[in-house]
């Protein structure tokens, strides 16, 4: 199916239904089984991302009708597979946050302590990332892995009210052991840095 401009509002809202135990996956075996062929919701949202319609999607789904369960699971996986990319595409946190709570399964569960690791040179900037994660040890390999490039990487704690969290770990999350809740970081409290690691970008020249 090809999808143009005038199509992105109807697919994007009236997406065949997949039923709910079938997108949710709670355990390996469920995970690692065969899978079926890509949903039409998944093709819809590789069109957008490929084409950077992010901002256009929003608006369309504004005055829509609410968004289906597959439409939000389809995005969920698409966002534990490529949110550093999407959230680098649309360049603006404000507008994302929009997306995420639009298109996010809704968490329903307790408030918790998160951690992530996350850029001192955005952290300074006031750009907090929205992937935390309930293990510090996932926290700990980011911090000093990717999130620790051209500038130092930090190790962050907070309080996330359940208000805060915007949608749990999928299947995907869980089955690549990072238990990733996404959240909205203006809504963290204490936040903390509880370790500092050092710029890796040179870690690899000769």
């Amino acid at each position: 199916m090809r999808y143009s401009r005038q199509n992105i509002s109807c697919l994007s809202v009236s997406a065949i239904d997949i039923p709910e135990e079938i997108m949710k996956l709670e355990d390996f075996a469920a995970y690692n089984r065969p899978q079926s062929k890509v949903s039409d919701e998944r093709k819809f949202l590789d069109y957008i991302h490929s084409r950077n319609r992010w901002v256009e999607f929003i608006k369309s789904i504004d005055n829509a009708k609410p968004v289906s369960i597959a439409m939000k699971n389809s995005f969920h996986s698409q966002w534990v597979e490529s949110g550093a990319f999407i959230r680098e595409k649309i360049n603006d946190d404000s507008i994302l946050l929009k997306l995420l709570t639009l298109l996010l399964p809704t968490y329903d569960g307790d408030s918790l302590v998160l951690y992530r690791g996350e850029n001192k040179d955005r952290f300074d900037k006031g750009l907090i990332g929205f992937c935390w994660t309930t293990d510090i040890s996932v926290a700990e390999k980011f911090g000093r892995g990717l999130n620790a490039y051209k500038s130092p990487g930090l190790l962050l704690r907070a309080e996330a009210p359940a208000c805060s969290i915007l949608a749990g770990p999928n299947a995907h999350s869980r089955y690549l052991g990072e238990n990733e809740f996404t959240v909205n970081p203006s809504r963290l409290s204490n936040i903390t840095v509880i370790e500092t690691y050092p710029d890796n970008s040179f870690s690899d020249d000769e």
